[in-house]
């Protein structure tokens, strides 16, 4: 703009501005590293916690206050691809229409549909339901074409060994007398039964198989199953596990062993920890490890500006 005032000016024949640098002023700044945050949620803590919160509280106290307590969430980008997240929303999706309405379907005693119609019925009516392009869709429904069969093959070795289908995406929620007066919240992807009463609940994923199997190498460092094992607590013999659904030789089962156990220790620590958090205890950013790395509140928590020499603290939920 000034370069153009210089040039009309010029044009018009008027006098020449007169030119002269510009003051500067110099100055020493001396670097002011930011601490740690800390704070406390003592009088905030939300009424009903899901798995994945209690997931960034064992990971991140400092996660745990920006998603569960400030309740801060990443904005969404609007992208035009379809991502491997709408693949996995698309086959739960899937594999949910196909259950509920084979089940419906043998409790009326419908004209039985052949499963493999049916599925491919269910993907239909999926793609329509959460209005995806067919088109942006296709490379992952090639991947399904190749899963369906291999469903079908493990659904009948499931269902040979006395195990079927009981309810799919189930919103559940429980009150342990240890937290009150806070209570778990979740939803379940899928709840099988058998006929001697026992009960297993599966989660969905679409993730490595490897990252799954390490998970429950450690019963008790896997906060999701162990959560939705404490929803279902006192029902019936209850089991869980993953099912792998997007590995070359999917569907895999990945087993939680004693999975009542892993929800009960689980509870009793959250428990501990809620007690401190009531009471006014801080909510650590702790800086490290992976999690830190992918962490959508690092700029909230400003890891990066943090002292080289600040203590790390600990995690308090075991």
């Amino acid at each position: 703009d000034v370069e153009w005032l210089l040039l009309e000016a010029a044009r018009a024949g008027a006098p020449a501005w007169p030119l002269e640098p510009a003051p500067r002023r110099q100055c020493t700044l001396h670097a002011q590293p930011v601490p740690r945050p800390a704070p406390s949620a003592a009088g905030a803590l939300p009424a009903a916690l899901s798995a994945t919160q209690i997931e960034a509280l064992r990971e991140c106290p400092y996660r745990f206050h920006a998603r569960a307590v400030l309740r801060l969430e990443e904005a969404a980008e609007l992208e035009l691809a379809l991502a491997k997240r709408d693949y996995g929303s698309w086959l739960h999706l899937v594999l949910q229409r196909f259950h509920a309405v084979r089940a419906a379907a043998r409790a009326a005693g419908a004209p039985a549909v052949a499963d493999d119609v049916r599925l491919q019925q269910a993907a239909g009516e999926a793609s329509a339901a959460l209005q995806l392009d067919e088109a942006g869709l296709l490379p992952f429904r090639a991947s399904f074409e190749a899963f369906a069969p291999a469903y079908l093959r493990w659904l009948e070795r499931r269902e040979a060994l006395g195990w079927h289908w009981q309810a799919g995406e189930l919103d559940a929620s429980a009150a342990p007398a240890a937290l009150a007066p806070t209570r778990l919240r979740g939803r379940i992807d899928r709840i099988d039964g058998a006929a001697d009463g026992r009960r297993q609940l599966i989660d969905y994923k679409t993730g490595s198989v490897v990252g799954l199997r390490r998970k429950v190498r450690e019963p008790f460092e896997d906060t999701q199953l162990a959560v939705y094992a404490a929803l279902l607590a006192g029902t019936a013999p209850l089991e869980a596990g993953y099912l792998a659904l997007d590995d070359r030789e999917a569907p895999l089962e990945v087993a939680h062993a004693d999975v009542q156990r892993s929800a009960e220790a689980l509870v009793a620590g959250l428990a501990s920890e809620l007690e401190r958090l009531r009471a006014g205890a801080p909510l650590h950013a702790l800086g490290e490890g992976e999690v830190c790395a992918h962490c959508e509140a690092r700029g909230l928590c400003r890891r990066d500006h943090w002292p080289a020499s600040a203590p790390a603290a600990d995690a308090q939920l075991a």
